[in-house]
């Protein structure tokens, strides 16, 4: 995922480092500066020994209902067998809206003002769940997904394919993720015409 999106951010060749964990918010609170806002891995090109451009890199997986999956998910990746336990439903709704989306309309502004590219990164499956997106060319992407499938190796275990790079512009990644649609004014006084038939109203 790193060589994927440094590769799109600096060109082939570039020496670069991938930070984890970074802040790029600050508030203050109760007189005190505080960071806020981490960057899952602030990707940056090295030049010198120091740090001459950089871009972000989330990464995003899909949350599974239920308890931890991890006994279920080692044995499946040794066996090729989903055992009981493991057969549970991923949860594609809170894993984009509740999660992602948050942390995307957190971060992206930033790099936006600064002119720096923002990569997420996902599994294939993950990605295919997404609302659609307008694609953009390379050069007006704000948002740059980097979409990987897996695949089942001869020899047993799992191989990350090389990603499906969709470029999009920060409007439409926040139309699509946005919570629903919103009704017309005019439908939603219908419905509450009709609760209002059922209900005791009050006097302010």
């Amino acid at each position: 995922m790193f060589r994927d999106a440094a590769r799109i951010a600096f060109g082939k060749g570039a020496r670069c480092v991938a930070v984890p964990e970074v802040r790029v918010l600050e508030v203050v609170r109760d007189g005190k500066r505080k960071k806020i806002g981490k960057v899952d891995f602030l990707l940056a090109r090295v030049e010198g020994g120091k740090a001459v451009d950089f871009a972000a890199l989330e990464v995003q997986a899909v949350y599974i209902s239920g308890n931890s999956i991890r006994p279920a998910f080692d044995h499946y990746v040794k066996t090729g067998v989903l055992i009981e336990e493991g057969k549970r439903r991923p949860d594609f709704r809170s894993s984009a809206q509740k999660r992602l989306m948050p942390q995307l309309a957190l971060k992206v502004p930033i790099f936006r003002r600064w002119g720096k590219r923002f990569f997420v990164a996902t599994d294939s499956t993950f990605f295919s769940e997404l609302p659609p997106m307008n694609p953009q060319s390379a050069g007006n992407s704000e948002v740059t997904w980097l979409s990987y499938k897996f695949e089942r190796q001869p020899g047993g275990g799992f191989h990350m394919q090389s990603p499906n790079v969709v470029h999009t512009l920060w409007e439409d990644v926040e139309t699509a993720l946005r919570e629903g649609k919103a009704p017309e004014k005019t439908e939603l006084l219908a419905q509450l015409t009709e609760s209002a038939k059922k209900l005791l109203p009050f006097t302010t």
